[in-house]
């Protein structure tokens, strides 16, 4: 049992609260009351696929996957990369929103799993391949 940790983003922070990403942002990590599991990725992943709202609370970041409709269906740690699959369709507001979103997916399952890196796959593609705006 312990806290989950997920990522939101800080909108033009220009990496002073965190990682520096996309549109000059930042991805800030935060925690959850703890939880009881025997695999982390997945119920932060599904943590952060939960939360509904833009705003994190009173916070100032934000959550640029609330509108998508997406569903954890497994992970996999291969020696230090995560791997996660999940299915459904992003709903972003904007093209700052890739980078954002890509972000706070793989940083959550690099968190959870103890990984330095993370691939992302939706519906059996990768997540830069579904993002792309090609």
């Amino acid at each position: 049992m312990a806290p989950l940790t997920v990522y939101y983003v800080a909108v033009d922070d220009n990496g002073v609260s965190g990682p520096r990403i996309g549109c000059g942002d930042s991805l800030v990590a935060t925690t959850t009351a703890p939880v009881r599991f025997t695999d982390q990725v997945g119920p932060s992943v599904r943590t952060l696929l939960a939360n509904k709202s833009r705003d994190v609370g009173l916070s100032g970041l934000i959550n640029v996957l609330y509108q998508s409709n997406l569903t954890y269906l497994g992970g996999e740690l291969n020696g230090s990369t995560i791997t996660t699959w999940l299915s459904g369709q992003f709903m972003l507001g904007g093209v700052c929103d890739i980078p954002r979103a890509k972000a706070q997916l793989e940083y959550t399952a690099m968190a959870a799993s103890g990984a330095t890196s993370a691939q992302v796959f939706v519906n059996g593609r990768p997540i830069d391949e579904v993002l792309s705006l090609k």
